[in-house]
């Protein structure tokens, strides 16, 4: 298996009401946060997907990750996620899709949808949380070319309900929490004593 990551973090944050993906979060911008999680994965290579802010969030990006600036991000995160897929390169066989602002997925929750996606390498995995499946989630090469067509804001949430009996999930609360508005953001850091 060799599996890519794709962080998805084009969008302009219109309910936060600033650069959300440069919010400080344990003392370093949001986004640098998440990734990190993914950073001692083992992963073949890591896409992460910038957009309306691409400008001032490049300097911050590590030199560890590919960067991919999509220019139709208003159309979305299925947009972001098919202009990824395009960068991925041609020997990988599974990609592994997360967000920019779900702070308390960590790197052990991502090993064990990597374990259940060796185990089921032709099935799509996915967190299972309060909506039902969705990100963080692998695909395997075949769905490749269905995650190139998306557009809008809908993702991959209807590529993961098409067939269930290809769907294998795994319970993830954490995924739950993701940072939309700036109470939200004062709320994660109130709950973990940090201050804002």
């Amino acid at each position: 298996m060799k599996v890519a990551g794709v962080i998805l973090a084009a969008g302009n944050a219109s309910r936060y009401g600033g650069i959300k993906q440069l919010a400080a979060l344990d003392g370093r911008p949001m986004l640098l946060h998440c990734l990190s999680a993914y950073q001692d994965l083992g992963l073949a290579q890591t896409v992460v997907v910038l957009g309306a802010y691409a400008d001032k969030i490049e300097p911050i990006m590590p030199d560890w990750v590919d960067m991919v600036v999509n220019p139709d991000w208003q159309q979305g995160m299925g947009s972001s996620l098919a202009s990824a897929i395009k960068w991925l390169h041609s020997d990988i066989s599974h990609v592994l899709v997360g967000l920019a602002d779900q702070p308390d997925i960590s790197a052990l929750q991502l090993a064990a949808l990597l374990k259940r996606a060796k185990q089921y390498k032709d099935c799509r995995i996915a967190a299972e949380y309060a909506q039902g499946p969705g990100v963080p989630a692998i695909f395997p090469s075949i769905d490749f070319a269905a995650l190139a067509k998306l557009n809008g804001d809908k993702g991959a949430k209807a590529l993961l309900l098409a067939e269930p009996s290809r769907l294998k999930t795994l319970p993830m609360v954490q995924a739950a929490t993701d940072i939309d508005t700036q109470d939200e953001l004062k709320q994660w850091q109130q709950a973990r004593g940090k201050r804002p």
